[in-house]
């Protein structure tokens, strides 16, 4: 999702006067922050700026309620229902980013409340592996042998992984 809003705030950025653009100018992570992590003062000019961006606002906004779901919801037919509702108000939005988002998540809907029958496991074990598996291809520009290959994934904990860039 912040990738998203962080999409609606440059797009924001883009389309308004100089004036709003030394407003909206290094507010970045303002937006992309979680609500209650921010300072009361960082709190109201976010308030302030979600009334003057309304788009962005609005984005905002729907960031933190589909943030709260995961908080509030116990079991995944609340989950479900909780969803379609998000779904439902992004597409009142008319933001198409946000509507977008929202077929995404009907489109996947069955698997995101999986994340309620299975006590709120996830696959981030699996990802982050997949993201190590990933790596050496990336490193190497792919790979001609199947066999070390494979000896290099089963030596990947073994491995420190940096970046070249």
């Amino acid at each position: 999702m912040n990738d998203k809003l962080d999409k609606i705030r440059r797009r924001t950025a883009k389309e308004v006067d100089e004036e709003q653009k030394t407003l909206l100018k290094n507010q970045r992570f303002l937006f992309l922050r979680n609500v209650e992590d921010l300072e009361p003062d960082a709190k109201q000019l976010l308030d302030n700026l979600r009334k003057v961006f309304k788009e962005l606002g609005d984005a905002s906004m729907m960031k933190e309620a589909l943030r709260s779901i995961y908080k509030m919801v116990g079991n995944s037919f609340q989950a479900e229902t909780a969803f379609k509702n998000w779904c439902s108000i992004a597409r009142q939005t008319e933001i198409k980013d946000l509507i977008a988002m929202a077929k995404t998540i009907e489109n996947n809907l069955h698997g995101i409340t999986v994340y309620w029958t299975t006590n709120a496991l996830s696959n981030a074990g699996m990802e982050g592996f997949n993201n190590k598996v990933r790596w050496p291809i990336r490193q190497a520009y792919g790979f001609r042998d199947k066999d070390y290959f494979i000896l290099k994934i089963y030596n990947l904990p073994n491995t420190k992984l940096e970046s070249v860039l």
